[in-house]
């Protein structure tokens, strides 16, 4: 993007100092996302937020600020604009935010440090904890459906009928693995659990570190919204315990590492004290669900011509797609596993 463009637009956040310069962050899926350095150094974290996904990015503002209301602090220090608000606009459809940066904070696309994942664990325990008895009511949905597995396989499906069964033939196999194991995740959406203030994408690369590796909190925050804590738990864990990030096309190499999963609950331990019984009975199968309908979004995101997420290369979705509902197959083969290390 266009330097005195960014400039332009930081322009309008109270911002000082001589020389400022830009840093593109790429890891992201969704949104732009930039480092600002003020004089050499890190200061400010730039973001356009992506109005295709996000049609009302004002909710993701009205949700962060009934969170302030509440007087819980969720880490993140957004920047007021000239105009005293959390955000500019920029030809009415264009979202920008300013945050402070963390000084000498980093994040992990995957890792096999077993601190790290108990990070993690407190990490996702302080967030449900700060948010154990918020009113949900007055929240707004920021992505319908977000997390409906139901829905995605519709979508999904509904992808499909655009194509005819020689170009599918070569996902075959990936078409029949959806329709065996969505039946296995009925029972999450038939269960009535309570919903909570969840992150709804709380993956280990949304987890901010400081120097020394100790877990700080979670960022990219649009997704904030009323859900069910298995998404967060199954999201989060399934990032930890495969040793390989969702880009390796090896699928040899994925498996269930036992040690960061218990490393992992053990610094979660004080939310799993407090969750309904049949909340805490249906956590291992989330582990299975979110790396599963990530597999599924991306593979419908594959066929639509990669419109969602961000790719570099052509059949990039197609890659995450295997790569997660391999993982989805591991997480289940291990599911009896986790159920025992939970109730320990």
């Amino acid at each position: 993007m266009d330097k005195h463009l960014l400039i332009k637009i930081l322009s309008n956040f109270e911002v000082t100092g001589n020389s400022i310069s830009f840093k593109k962050i790429s890891s992201g899926y969704i949104n732009d996302t930039f480092k600002i350095f003020i004089d050499a150094y890190p200061r400010y974290i730039l973001q356009k937020i992506n109005s295709k996904v996000f049609k009302k990015p004002e909710h993701i503002f009205y949700n962060i600020g009934l969170i302030q209301k509440n007087f819980i602090n969720i880490g993140i220090k957004l920047v007021n604009s000239k105009f005293n608000r959390p955000y500019i606009t920029i030809n009415d459809s264009e979202y920008w935010r300013l945050m402070h940066y963390e000084d000498g904070s980093e994040t992990y696309n995957y890792t096999t440090d077993s601190e790290i994942a108990l990070e993690c664990g407190k990490v996702l325990s302080n967030f449900h904890t700060s948010f154990e008895n918020i009113d949900l009511t007055e929240f707004k949905y920021i992505l319908k459906d977000f997390h409906c597995l139901p829905s995605r396989i519709q979508q999904f499906n509904d992808s499909c009928k655009n194509f005819n069964e020689e170009k599918l033939k070569d996902i075959s196999g990936l078409i029949n693995t959806i329709n065996t194991f969505s039946q296995k995740f009925e029972i999450i959406y038939n269960s009535n659990l309570k919903k909570r203030l969840c992150h709804n994408d709380s993956k280990l690369n949304n987890i901010l570190f400081d120097k020394y590796k100790k877990g700080l909190y979670l960022i990219d925050i649009d997704t904030i919204m009323p859900g069910l804590i298995l998404y967060d738990f199954g999201d989060t864990v399934r990032t930890l315990v495969n040793p390989t990030s969702e880009e390796e096309k090896d699928l040899s190499k994925i498996k269930f590492n036992k040690k960061m999963f218990v490393s992992f609950i053990t610094g979660f331990k004080p939310t799993l004290l407090n969750i309904k019984q049949n909340e805490k009975d249906l956590l291992p199968l989330s582990v299975a669900l979110m790396p599963f309908m990530h597999g599924v979004r991306a593979l419908t995101d594959h066929l639509n011509g990669n419109k969602y997420f961000k790719v570099s290369y052509p059949d990039q979705n197609l890659i995450r797609a295997k790569n997660l509902i391999k993982f989805s197959e591991v997480a289940l083969n291990n599911e009896k596993y986790m159920k025992k290390i939970i109730n320990t």
